[in-house]
């Protein structure tokens, strides 16, 4: 394979979290006085705390409750929506797959620490992992490359020969922006026209091994 690595974002991509998310960001705000309409949200998914809610306050709330609706909705995340999070289905298969064939892999994801390890048990791909990072791992969520340049430093492969995955407009920005190919999947919501700038689209992360010739392909130049 030319192919030697693949970074996988989490939230949408391996797990079905994304409208759990939203959920859970709808119920913090409203705890703080202030509501959204779903759409609204939903177009800032696969962004952190930290863009998302001043992406959607104004100057006078972000003084008011901007740190407050993070730590909450943190808080409600943990306790009442991640239990619900389902891993989509054949993720493990699709990771022994990979690994088969001799592809390294690693998890990019910008989410709490205990979420990240939460959701590789839930995954049951722990020892199919070369590591994974957590929102400690960079200053700035994606659309930021920290998370993927964090990930990239973990599973050691040379960068002109990996590529990442992910559901989210955000996931291709932080890519592109490290000069790294990206499968776009659309398990996490986005429309089509959202993630068209992704080198490939796929259903499914599990569509990922199915079209493991097509990838490798890629890098031929």
């Amino acid at each position: 394979m030319r192919l030697q690595g693949l970074i996988f974002d989490v939230d949408g991509t391996l797990v079905d979290s994304n409208e759990l998310h939203i959920e859970a960001w709808l119920e913090a705000f409203a705890h703080f006085g202030t509501r959204f309409a779903p759409d609204t949200v939903r177009q800032h998914i696969g962004k952190g705390g930290d863009l998302l809610v001043p992406d959607l306050l104004g100057a006078r709330d972000m003084r008011r409750f901007g740190r407050e609706v993070q730590s909450y909705r943190k808080r409600l995340f943990k306790e009442k929506y991640m239990p619900r999070v389902k891993p989509f289905p054949r993720i493990r298969e699709t990771f022994e797959t990979l690994r088969s064939q001799g592809i390294k892999l690693a998890l990019a994801s910008s989410s709490n620490p205990d979420e990240v390890e939460y959701y590789t048990r839930l995954l049951g791909v722990g020892e199919l992992l070369e590591g994974s990072t957590s929102k400690h791992d960079a200053e700035y969520s994606k659309p930021s490359p920290e998370i993927f340049k964090a990930a990239l430093e973990r599973i050691g492969t040379d960068d002109a020969r990996t590529m990442t995955v992910g559901d989210t407009p955000y996931d291709i920005l932080a890519s592109h922006r490290l000069a790294l190919p990206i499968v776009a999947v659309l398990s996490g919501g986005f429309a089509r026209a959202a993630l068209a700038k992704a080198e490939f689209l796929f259903e499914s992360a599990a569509a990922v091994a199915d079209g493991l010739a097509e990838i490798d392909d890629y890098f031929l130049e």
